[in-house]
């Protein structure tokens, strides 16, 4: 195992508070000349990026972002408190830097043959999906994972997150992405760390690892 990947493997943690340096165009584009070279299914390459530096509008964003969460968990009977901190647990991207925002491109399969026989074989939409393991949401997170090692390596921090896609409809509008054939999956905060991370506990070896021989 090179050592060199495996050091820069295990220092990556989500940072949540950025330094206010702006990150030069040339960063954002190094990020994806890396994700871009992750595996797709069939080659498809599935995958939109969005990078805004723009402070007002990443300001919009979380706004939209916040009102959505607080509509959604709004039911008359939620603790104040809880409402309180999901929405700033989702809207804490407003002081980064960069928020790189990640689409999918809609796909049924790669390969529509192999969607055809599915079909005929009696499954659903959602059965063949959850069959193959939803093959062109492990594309966007092969993606995201070399995007997020790509800023490590470069001095950068992030956070992946997934919450904010909840208010897909108010950031694909304020983003002017079309959502017609396009999903918002991951939003993902980053700049240079404001702190240093605290290191994780991981799970031992033994416990997720079989080898059959």
């Amino acid at each position: 195992m090179g050592q060199d990947f495996y050091k820069l493997a295990c220092s990556r943690r989500s940072i949540r508070k950025f330094e206010d340096t702006p990150v030069p165009d040339e960063d954002i584009k190094a990020f994806i000349e890396a994700a871009r070279t992750a595996p797709s299914g069939c080659n498809s390459q599935c995958w939109h990026f969005v990078a805004v530096t723009n402070q007002e509008l990443i300001g919009k964003v979380a706004d939209a972002t916040g009102k959505a969460i607080e509509e959604f968990y709004q039911d008359g009977k939620s603790d104040e408190k809880f409402i309180t901190s999901r929405v700033k647990s989702t809207t804490f991207f407003r002081k980064a830097p960069l928020v790189m925002f990640v689409y999918m491109d809609h796909l049924d399969y790669f390969d529509p043959r192999v969607t055809e026989f599915f079909m005929r074989n009696g499954y659903t939409h959602r059965q063949m999906m959850d069959t193959i393991a939803y093959p062109d949401v492990l594309t966007i997170g092969a993606a995201v994972e070399n995007m997020m090692l790509q800023m490590q390596d470069m001095g950068y921090g992030c956070c992946w997150m997934i919450d904010p896609v909840i208010a897909h409809k108010e950031i694909s509008e304020l983003l002017g992405v079309k959502e017609e054939n396009r999903q918002l999956i991951s939003v993902i905060p980053m700049g240079r760390p404001k702190y240093t991370p605290m290191e994780k506990t991981l799970k031992p070896l033994d416990e997720i690892l079989e080898i059959k021989k």
